[in-house]
């Protein structure tokens, strides 16, 4: 069925909405949603693969899934630990390839007193004080692992 152009036109009424418009919320709603960052990490997995292991033959190449897991606890805390280092470390583009690849979002990472409690490291302590006061901030959670 063809659409009719003039359905997508912006007009006086605001129940319609222009290509552009259309294509701005679309894109909006699967950045949000996350599909976005999914479809990135599927594409730069796939492109992974097919540089590891060409296709032998002439003919096309066959597509391979790609797993989609879910993470365990310790594999997030470890992610929100590796994502706050490359976040104060200054590496901004190599977080933005981190966060999809490894299905984290900024809502989703564990704060230092998160990774605390994890630990199950008593919040009276000493040890608990020393790695969630303020002066170690700049050093962001990976101060943590020094402990361990």
């Amino acid at each position: 069925m063809l659409l009719d152009s003039h359905m997508f036109s912006s007009t006086k009424s605001s129940d319609t909405l222009s290509p552009d418009e259309l294509r701005k919320r679309l894109y909006q709603t699967f950045k949000n949603k996350g599909v976005l960052d999914t479809l990135k990490t599927q594409l730069r997995n796939q492109l992974i693969q097919e540089l590891k292991h060409p296709p032998l033959t002439g003919g096309e190449p066959v597509p391979r899934p790609v797993p989609v897991k879910s993470e365990p606890l310790l594999v997030s805390a470890c992610n929100s630990m590796v994502a706050d280092h490359l976040s104060t470390s200054g590496y901004e583009y190599t977080l933005s390839v981190f966060y999809p690849e490894s299905g984290l979002c900024k809502e989703k990472i564990f704060t230092k007193e998160d990774l605390l409690h994890l630990l199950k490291i008593n919040p009276t302590s000493a040890l608990y004080r020393s790695l969630s006061s303020n002066k170690d901030n700049d050093k962001g959670m990976c101060s943590i692992t020094f402990f361990f």
